[in-house]
């Protein structure tokens, strides 16, 4: 039996949690560079404790826990680095070295996010995948991350589609909304019908009518040449991040200070949680 169709089905709990990111076979704005720091936009949120991207020089790596994850995980992950490095300014470069994360914010490499393979790493979950992003405590800058993505994928052509061209889209779209959790991306899922709830597949569209990238529980462009790339209601919010480095927080209200006050470029640990 073929499946033509997906699900993901995401949990997220606090600091050290997880997300988990179920597949089973089956109009971009400019950044606001005055004011303070912006967490959200059409089309894309930022993560919790996460408020930017970092621009003291030293630029992000993606490397791989294994030849395996490397085989399979490394063209999509060179797309992510090139299209990120495009948009934000920040150079993410795609390592060959081979090297386990220690899955722990506290431990984790500072700027490094590593990419594994795994059978059904949920709890034995069929066809879900898991990361993790860790932040910067004392400027709230994507500090780094890990996420293990289920083989399951490779265990037949049409995991995701029936159409070789479609289901080769959609792994990467999976690969890269789990890459896309590490660089500090949420779900951008919303009321949009005001029904009270905020329903899977709940997400804004882009000009074409595709769902960003990271929505819940799935999303991102199905053709050949769009697969695994950040939509165009995305690619704001990665400048955003970006820009927010050199932004002061913005006020809560009824507070008298700033969310976050520590300058960009302090470092006091890594908290994290998670995302699929």
């Amino acid at each position: 039996m073929k499946y033509t169709g997906l699900r993901r089905k995401l949990s997220a709990i606090a600091a050290g949690a997880t997300f988990a990111l179920l597949l089973p076979a089956t109009a971009a704005d400019a950044a606001n560079t005055a004011g303070t720091q912006v967490y959200s936009g059409n089309g894309w949120k930022a993560l919790p404790g996460i408020h930017s991207l970092s621009g003291d020089g030293t630029g992000y790596t993606i490397q791989f826990a294994s030849a395996d994850a490397r085989t399979k995980l490394g063209p999509a992950a060179k797309q992510a680095a090139a299209q990120l490095t495009s948009v934000t300014g920040i150079k993410f470069t795609v390592s060959t070295a081979l090297k386990a994360s220690p899955e722990k914010c506290a431990t984790q490499p500072r700027h490094v996010l590593t990419l594994g393979t795994k059978y059904r790493p949920f709890d034995g979950k069929r066809g879900m995948s898991r990361a993790w992003h860790c932040y910067n405590t004392g400027d709230h800058s994507v500090w780094g991350g890990w996420s293990w993505i289920d083989t399951e994928y490779w265990s037949r052509p049409d995991w995701f589609s029936g159409n070789k061209t479609t289901n080769a889209a959609i792994l990467k779209n999976a690969i890269n909304h789990e890459i896309g959790h590490m660089v500090g991306l949420n779900h951008p899922n919303k009321d949009l019908n005001h029904d009270g709830k905020t329903a899977d597949f709940e997400c804004p569209l882009t000009p074409k009518k595709y769902r960003p990238l990271m929505c819940s529980p799935n999303g991102g462009y199905t053709t050949a040449d769009g697969g695994g790339k950040f939509t165009s209601l995305e690619t704001p919010g990665l400048k955003q991040l970006a820009a927010n480095w050199t932004l002061p927080a913005p006020v809560a209200p009824g507070a008298k200070t700033p969310f976050a006050t520590t300058a960009p470029g302090i470092d006091r640990g890594a908290l994290g949680g998670a995302e699929s």
